[in-house]
């Protein structure tokens, strides 16, 4: 069973959305967690992440937590939202390089646009486009997983 530890910033938005997509995509043969770099533990998903979440079918109980040596320990493969994310961890763990990728590093290592914006306080529109550009970036992700 492959193991996937989605990261961002506070892990209220974009990792718990990644987290759950990927969960109800396939809910067999994939653990999937998610932590912040700088999370506050225990808050819940962001309203604009439950509210997407919501249309598209999905529920998911969420608590953010920070990424610790643990986390980072248990996943097979880490997926942050952002090139800084990735740099974050690399600085303080760096012994986890190797399963270390941005989510758009891991589905197209050529590209040159590797962040997913961060929608927190905009408008539930900003939160639909985050959605899609995780979704996107997830057909590849479960076909890599599958194989």
């Amino acid at each position: 069973m492959k193991k996937v530890l989605f990261v961002c910033t506070g892990n209220t938005c974009r990792s718990p959305m990644a987290e759950a997509l990927l969960r109800f995509r396939m809910d067999e043969g994939v653990e999937v967690k998610s932590a912040g770099v700088q999370a506050f533990p225990n808050s819940p998903a962001s309203e604009g992440t439950k509210a997407v979440l919501a249309e598209k079918g999905i529920t998911a109980e969420h608590a953010s937590q920070l990424v610790t040596e643990e986390l980072l320990g248990w996943a097979d493969v880490i997926l942050t939202m952002t090139t800084s994310h990735k740099e974050m961890i690399k600085v303080f763990y760096p012994h986890v390089g190797e399963k270390l990728f941005t989510l758009k590093e891991f589905v197209n290592p050529d590209s040159n646009d590797l962040d997913i914006a961060d929608p927190i306080g905009g408008p539930i529109e900003a939160y639909r486009q985050t959605a899609e550009e995780i979704e996107q970036c997830l057909d590849t992700v479960t076909k890599k997983l599958t194989e």
